[in-house]
């Protein structure tokens, strides 16, 4: 099991725009503010998701990373966590799961409170990429955590919450996508 550090720029996020729950959108971004951790982000790398994709998928895949050269990991929980850190300026912290054995090991983290009880946590690798397989078939598209966020700043959803985009305008620039380890087994 690897802990990273990912910029906004690194990862692939969920097509689940705009954002549905406000609130939980609110309390992140509060516990952002005051400079608090948030639970880690669970994704998986590209490289291994690609294998579950339809040569179609594959395709958009492969024209959204020659536009978007820092990606690295797909996202597969944490759409409020991911938008509230980069609205205020901080990376994100992430698990990566590689292996079903790490997908077990995080389980076992959920009591500590480093990482949320989720959905991902019931399935394998294989089960959760497949799953973002058919998310991406049925919600076509791609975006970073960074193109989502200015795209809620742009389309007013940000203002609309009552919440001020103070960090974006201070986040990473793609050249700022250095991967840093914080621990790994």
């Amino acid at each position: 099991m690897e802990i990273i550090t990912l910029t906004p720029h690194q990862m692939i996020t969920l097509n689940d725009y705009p954002i549905y729950n406000v609130e939980m959108l609110r309390l992140y971004f509060s516990r952002c503010q005051s400079g608090q951790a948030l639970p880690l982000v669970p994704v998986i790398h590209k490289a291994i998701v690609r294998q579950y994709f339809t040569s179609e998928l594959c395709a958009k895949l492969e024209a959204f990373e020659r536009a978007n050269p820092p990606v690295t990991h797909f996202m597969v929980d944490g759409s409020h966590r991911t938008t509230a850190l980069t609205l205020t300026g901080r990376k994100i912290d992430v698990i990566v799961y590689a292996t079903d054995d790490d997908i077990a090991e995080t389980r076992r983290l959920v009591d500590t409170g480093r990482v949320l009880e989720n959905a991902t946590l019931l399935h394998s690798l294989a089960e959760n990429c497949a799953i973002l397989r058919r998310h991406f078939q049925e919600k076509p598209g791609f975006m970073t955590v960074q193109q989502k966020t200015e795209k809620l700043i742009r389309d007013n959803y940000i203002a609309h919450f009552g919440l001020p985009d103070q960090g974006i305008h201070n986040t990473f620039k793609q050249e700022d996508s250095n991967v840093r380890s914080l621990d790994t087994k």
